[in-house]
C-alpha cells in the first residue's frame, strides 16, 4: 500500500514445503488483519465506510485475493466489518454497536489467553495423531458432529453450537488414541466448553468455525497429519480471534 502499508506475499513454495508455506499463509493473513485494524484505528476508514473492492484492497496491500478475503472473514467475525445488506462486499462497524468482550469466568484460575495456548498445543498435535490412527467410522462420526454444528448454527442455536464444536474437539481427541489428552480435555471440559461458547457471544458468521472444521476433518480423512495440525492451530488462532483476545495475545 502507497502509506506503507503494504504486505509481502511472495508466490506459494514447492510441495516438499507444503507445511513451512501454510504457516507463513497464516501469518500472512494476520498481517493483513493488523493493517485492515490500523485502517480503521487510524480513521481511514470510518464507520458505515464502504470498504474498497476486493481486487483493489489486494493489490493495495500486496496479497492475494484468497488471503486478503481470510482477513475479511476474520474481522467480520469479531464485528469490526459487516456485510452489506445487498451481500456484496462489506462496511466498517460501528464501534458503538459492537458487542463488547465477553467476560471470561475462569480468570481467576487460568486467563483467557492461557487457554487458547493450551488448546492451540494440544489439540494440533491430537489432529495430527488422528490423521495417523483413525478408522473410517470415526472420520463418519466426525462427519455427523459437523453436521450437527452446521444445523445448530443455521438455527441460530448458540447452545447447541458451543456444545457441537465441544464434541467435535472431543472426538479428535479419542481418535488420536493417547488416553492421556483424552483424560485431560475431560478434565478441563467446563472451561473448554466455555472458551468454545465466548466467541458465540460476538457478531460475526456461524458458519466461519464450521468451514474451518470442514478443513479439519478432510486432512485427518486423507491422513495428512501436517494438514491436520495446521488447519487445527488455524482454527484455534482465528477462534481465539472471535473470542476477543487481541492479536498480541494470540497463540
Amino acid at each position: 500500500m502507497k502509506n506503507g502499508m503494504a504486505i509481502e506475499e511472495t508466490p506459494s513454495a514447492a510441495p516438499p514445503a507444503m507445511a513451512r508455506e501454510r504457516g507463513r499463509n497464516a501469518g500472512v493473513a494476520q498481517a493483513t488483519v493488523a493493517a485492515l485494524q490500523t485502517m480503521i484505528r487510524d480513521g481511514r476508514l470510518r464507520p458505515g465506510d464502504i470498504l474498497p473492492p476486493q481486487r483493489d484492497l489486494a493489490r493495495d496491500l500486496n496479497v492475494s485475493r484468497a488471503t486478503l478475503r481470510e482477513a475479511l472473514s476474520i474481522l467480520a467475525t469479531i464485528g469490526q466489518i459487516v456485510a452489506r445488506d445487498s451481500g456484496k462486499g462489506f462496511l466498517c462497524a460501528d464501534p458503538a454497536g459492537a458487542s463488547s468482550t465477553p467476560s471470561w469466568r475462569f480468570a481467576a484460575r487460568y486467563s483467557l489467553s492461557e487457554v487458547y495456548q493450551f488448546r492451540y498445543i494440544v489439540e494440533s498435535h491430537a489432529a495430527a495423531l488422528a490423521a495417523l490412527s483413525h478408522t473410517d467410522g470415526e472420520v463418519a462420526e466426525l462427519g455427523q458432529a459437523i453436521a450437527a454444528f452446521r444445523k445448530a448454527a443455521r438455527a441460530s442455536d448458540l447452545a447447541a453450537y458451543a456444545q457441537a464444536d465441544f464434541d467435535f474437539h472431543h472426538l479428535i481427541m479419542r481418535i488420536s488414541r493417547n488416553k492421556l489428552l483424552v483424560d485431560m480435555h475431560r478434565t478441563f471440559s467446563s472451561i473448554l466448553l466455555e472458551s468454545q461458547r465466548l466467541p458465540t457471544e460476538r457478531r460475526g458468521s456461524l458458519m466461519i468455525a464450521v468451514q474451518e472444521h470442514d478443513r479439519i476433518l478432510e486432512a485427518i480423512a486423507m491422513g495428512d497429519p501436517d494438514g491436520a495440525n495446521y488447519y487445527m492451530r488455524k482454527h484455534i488462532n482465528m477462534a481465539g480471534s472471535r473470542a476477543g483476545l487481541p492479536p498480541s495475545e494470540l497463540p
